[in-house]
């Protein structure tokens, strides 16, 4: 009988090895014949090895060139040859459809003037799916002071914070609070100590305590 297509299948695939099963009711010396794989010659590499089970016997064959084979061993001569179970391959399809999110926000400019123990109104303009901004103060060695979570109404975030202790190199930093890589940092500002109101009592100048101011 001619070679037999469905017969042969593939039970290892690599880069080092490829491993072969073929069955036939043809004998061993008829597979062993010149050209009796030349209809898979350009599957069948120099290199790979058939697990041949014949009608006679049961055989290791390796491929030379141009899909033709050795001798081979031979693994069994006289017992039933045994039995491997093949299979299709089972492919599944699925479509994924990938669509973007778009998330922007952009934090308004602080405003100057501020004072210790004063507020400190903060805001952010978002667009797209974001449903609440994280504003958090940050005091000027890095350190979070204090964080106000807003839901935006209409397209803007509001908050504000109780100004801290004065100094300089605060900064604000609005996040969204799901997709927190979007994010943006306020330029640092100064917080200034409070004002005292000065009195004149004759020639003396009095501090808003009451106390007297050298000049």
């Amino acid at each position: 009988m001619p070679f037999n297509l469905r017969g042969l299948a593939a039970l290892v695939a690599s880069d080092s090895v490829t491993l072969w099963f073929y069955t036939t009711s043809d004998t061993r010396a008829a597979v062993l014949a010149s050209g009796y794989f030349s209809p898979v010659a350009d599957r069948l590499q120099q290199g790979h090895i058939i697990i041949c089970q014949t009608a006679d016997a049961l055989t290791f064959l390796p491929v030379r060139a141009n899909g033709e084979v050795g001798n081979g061993l031979v693994l069994d001569a006289y017992a039933a040859p045994i039995r491997l179970t093949t299979g299709a391959n089972h492919v599944a399809n699925s479509t994924m459809t990938a669509l973007p999110v778009s998330r922007t926000l952009v934090l308004a400019a602080i405003g100057a003037g501020i004072t210790a123990g004063r507020e400190i109104p903060v805001s952010a303009t978002v667009t797209g799916a974001v449903g609440s901004v994280s504003f958090t103060l940050i005091d000027p060695n890095g350190a979070t002071v204090d964080t106000k979570v807003s839901i935006p109404v209409n397209g803007i975030a509001n908050s504000s914070f109780t100004a801290p202790a004065a100094g300089n190199g605060y900064r604000i930093r609005a996040a969204d609070t799901d997709e927190p890589a979007a994010t943006m940092l306020s330029p640092s500002f100064l917080i200034n100590n409070p004002f005292s109101l000065l009195t004149q009592t004759g020639s003396n100048v009095l501090t808003e305590s009451g106390v007297q101011l050298l000049l």
